[in-house]
């Protein structure tokens, strides 16, 4: 029995990541202990979902779809810099969410639900809604890093319509993970 690594998240368009890209290549000049993301794997995770038998994929699919139910399509903006859990104490480096967040949170927390019907264990934590950027695996560079960061997030990354969500497959592998569409919740 195959066991697939998976979580739920809102994907971003190509132009977004690119100009996330290159705020992370500025970013990643500064000396430091930080393990970048790769441009083509910025997401916004909604819920992470572990490693799950293959053949329940079509199950946790079907209850995405009907964890979108009454959702419009609405509008995010990528902004601002931050850390978690304090940068004095960084683990990991984020670009905020704001725009039309009400309808994120109820996707969250309606998203969560549907999987607990499946057995899936919600967040511990409170949903915060980031991108991650990075993940300090020390100290060190990173009040730099943060330096930087804050001067050139005076403005917003972009304004995105979300119209979907996606179940992703996440492949690790030694030069870090690889993600992939497995299915597609569309917003009505």
């Amino acid at each position: 029995m195959r066991q697939m690594r998976l979580f739920i998240a809102v994907n971003f368009p190509e132009e977004i990541k690119r100009t996330l890209g290159a705020f992370i290549r500025s970013l990643s000049q500064i000396p430091s202990d930080l393990k970048w993301v790769r441009e083509e794997n910025l997401h916004l995770t909604v819920q992470f979902l572990g490693n799950v038998p293959e053949e329940q994929v079509p199950a946790v699919s079907m209850a995405l779809q009907k964890s979108v139910t009454g959702i419009a399509p609405f509008r995010l903006v990528l902004k601002g810099a931050g850390a978690f859990p304090s940068v004095e104490r960084p683990r990991v480096l984020w670009v905020g969410i704001g725009g039309e967040t009400a309808p994120l949170l109820i996707l969250q927390r309606q998203v969560q639900r549907e999987m607990g019907f499946m057995g899936f264990e919600p967040e511990k934590r409170k949903f915060s809604p980031h991108l991650t950027l990075a993940r300090a695996r020390s100290p060190y560079g990173f009040i730099d890093v943060m330096e930087k960061a804050r001067e050139d997030t005076g403005k917003a990354f972009g304004t995105v319509r979300i119209d979907s969500i996606e179940l992703m497959l996440s492949d690790l592998q030694a030069k870090g993970p690889s993600y992939f569409v497995l299915s597609r919740a569309p917003l009505s």
